[in-house]
């Protein structure tokens, strides 16, 4: 009898369910006997009330695929052979999500990648009270002549990039905290145009190479809109400054897209400052 009151309770347990026991009366050992346990047995009811677990409360779900990402370079510059595209991993938060959405740290870190929060993904989606959060990397310019041999130890240009938007309606938590952190860690200069925040300035490279050579820095471009936020790094050699700005121009408008077909309206043109 005694293991078929121990099965009962891995039931429950597996299912996951709670349930509570009364105390024993005054007086009386928690341990109980043979006696007491058929007693127990009998008395519960045929068909016990559990609490189930919700599957989909504070959950995200992440979809990683080799199709395009939001940014678009075609036409842009011509894409460097040795810089092979990466896969777009897109985050989005469950229907419950609004229930647990967390914090963010009242302070960048620049110890940690960007944003500087030294959040995960998960974490960082339901503190900023983002829908969807998506990121890639795609082939960065070639300033190679055209024709030249190629050479296995060079390192390409690659622009990395993340870009987060709002449910249809709602804000983004995340702007604050990224204009923040890249004022702080990546000595960005600011400019308004429409509405519109763009960022720019240079990061490096959190782990200093093996060989004690000094750490790389990249260029960090971000976009801060009130229909959503993105970031990028521009690395491999130095990028030519008309390429820095196609590929500013390239962030925007992958932002504009993501915003547009996450169902997030325009706002109206503020003045230019």
């Amino acid at each position: 009898m005694r293991r078929a009151v121990l099965g009962l309770v891995g039931v429950l347990a597996a299912a996951g369910c709670t349930a509570t026991a009364d105390a024993p009366p005054a007086g009386r050992s928690s341990s109980v006997s043979a006696v007491d346990t058929a007693a127990a047995v009998r008395r519960l009811p045929a068909a016990p009330q559990m609490t189930p677990v919700d599957p989909l409360k504070c959950s995200t779900t992440t979809v990683r695929g080799p199709w395009s990402g939001p940014v678009k370079v075609e036409g842009r510059w011509r894409p460097d052979p040795d810089a092979l595209p990466d896969e777009t991993v897109t985050v989005t938060r469950g229907p419950d999500a609004d229930s647990c959405p967390g914090d963010l740290p009242p302070e960048p870190d620049c110890a940690q990648a960007v944003p500087w929060t030294g959040l995960s993904v998960d974490a960082l989606v339901h503190a900023s009270a983002a829908q969807r959060w998506v990121s890639s990397a795609v082939p960065g310019p070639d300033g190679r002549r055209s024709g030249a041999p190629g050479d296995p130890h060079r390192v390409p240009r690659t622009m990395t990039y993340t870009v987060m938007t709002p449910r249809p309606g709602g804000g983004l938590a995340i702007g604050p905290a990224l204009a923040a952190g890249a004022s702080a860690c990546a000595d960005t200069t600011a400019r308004t145009v429409g509405g519109t925040t763009l960022l720019r300035g240079t990061t490096v490279d959190r782990w200093a190479p093996t060989t004690g050579a000094p750490p790389t820095t990249a260029t960090f471009l971000a976009v801060i809109d009130p229909r959503g936020v993105a970031w990028a790094q521009l690395g491999g050699p130095a990028w030519p400054r008309r390429d820095i700005d196609s590929a500013a121009a390239a962030l925007r408008d992958a932002l504009a897209r993501s915003a547009t077909e996450a169902g997030v309206p325009k706002v109206p043109s503020l003045p230019v400052h």
